[in-house]
């Protein structure tokens, strides 16, 4: 039973490793919705770079922004980088787990790697579900995230004509199509090597 519960949060463990990487990537390659055309593309970069590499936590210098908008462009730099803190942490503890299974309990790592692609396959599941009411499930996670009335903008925000529901959207989707590939990947390679049924 503790050997059970042990591959279980081993296999977490790796598996938020594998959703914050995933995220992590695309936040950080996907700035504005397929095909779409930006306007003011300087600018639109520039915020990019604010939320991503400005190491500094303050306001956005920018005039094109209103104090609102700045506040929340604030909150989200600063969970952005909550969030990379926490996938440093994890992918350090996944790297560690990974480097000691492999070198002394190599048998273990099939276990742990079995309960990351059946873990990965529920949240999939999940997300899958979440993602059909998409635009309820977007509002509680900014509500949950963010101090009320802090993230709704007039329709000619640039935060809204650079990040419309279309964006959030094919990034979820981005998301999901790139997790699920890396569970049916692993699983064929864990049934190739390790002959699972």
């Amino acid at each position: 039973m503790v050997k059970k519960i042990l591959y279980i949060l081993l296999a977490t463990v790796v598996l938020i490793t594998i959703y914050l990487t995933i995220f992590e990537l695309l936040l950080y390659n996907f700035h504005s919705p397929l095909n779409s055309e930006i306007s003011n593309p300087i600018a639109h970069q520039s915020t990019w770079t604010y939320l991503l590499k400005q190491h500094y936590v303050t306001f956005i210098d920018s005039d094109i922004f209103t104090i609102h908008e700045k506040r929340h462009l604030l909150d989200v730099k600063k969970l952005f980088e909550q969030t990379h803190t926490l996938w440093i942490t994890f992918l350090s503890m996944t790297l560690a787990i990974l480097s000691i299974t492999l070198l002394k309990y190599s048998i273990h790592l099939k276990r742990i790697l079995k309960g990351v692609v059946i873990m990965g396959i529920i949240g999939h599941t999940v997300l899958l579900l979440l993602a059909l009411n998409f635009l309820t499930n977007f509002k509680l996670f900014h509500t949950l995230l963010f101090t009320p009335n802090t993230w709704q903008f007039a329709k000619n925000s640039p935060l809204i004509e650079w990040f419309p529901i279309l964006y959030f959207q094919e990034f979820v989707i981005l998301f999901m199509i790139i997790s699920f590939s890396i569970f049916v990947l692993l699983h064929r390679r864990l049934k190739k090597a390790y002959s699972l049924s």
